[in-house]
């Protein structure tokens, strides 16, 4: 299994511009929340032991290989996550009546309208198009991002991103030093 840092510096390479990161705050949620009715709608049951969906497994099994990857971001996401898991298990308890699947299907193509949106403004082809798991790692990322945003894990941003710019005394004044340009 690949590190945290080894997944989401590949995936960094994809989403360089603020606004990728803005259209997948919101599209990640989305399709996430969007599979979580669809796998809302299967069951396992054993009767008079438990009735679960596959929701509900997929969702324990995601937040085992966060913690994995890194406890800190998964711990954070877990209530967000079990949010989402609970507001899918609203409308997908019943089955997949008309408005469970109309739900689904609106939450996903919106989700993935902004994804590829993000995409096409960035100018670069989704991770996953290169490596398919890409999927998985994209909501710790964005929730690593957020910490990055507020001046939080600067060693794993560095890890992730590089050598952040940092400022230098010059003749008393505060000037940025600039990133290190890595194309040679």
């Amino acid at each position: 299994m690949k590190t945290f840092i080894e997944q989401a510096h590949f995936y960094a390479e994809y989403h360089q511009k603020p606004v990728t990161l803005y259209t997948h705050l919101v599209g990640v949620p989305l399709i996430i929340f969007s599979l979580m009715i669809f796998l809302g709608f299967f069951h396992l049951i054993v009767p008079g032991v438990m009735d679960t969906t596959l929701a509900s497994i997929a969702t324990v099994v995601l937040l085992i290989y966060y913690f994995l990857l890194n406890w800190r971001l998964a711990l954070v996401l877990t209530p967000i996550l079990f949010f989402l898991l609970w507001l899918a298990h609203l409308i997908s308890w019943a089955g997949p009546t008309s408005f469970a699947l109309w739900t689904f299907i609106i939450t996903f193509v919106l989700g993935w309208a902004l994804q590829l949106g993000g995409h096409y403004i960035e100018g670069k082809r989704p991770a996953l198009v290169d490596n398919f798991w890409q999927t998985l790692i994209a909501p710790l990322f964005l929730t690593a991002e957020i910490f990055f945003k507020y001046g939080r894990m600067k060693t794993l941003e560095t890890a992730i991103h590089g050598e952040p710019a940092t400022p230098t005394v010059v003749k008393n004044a505060t000037v940025e030093k600039p990133p290190a340009d890595d194309t040679m």
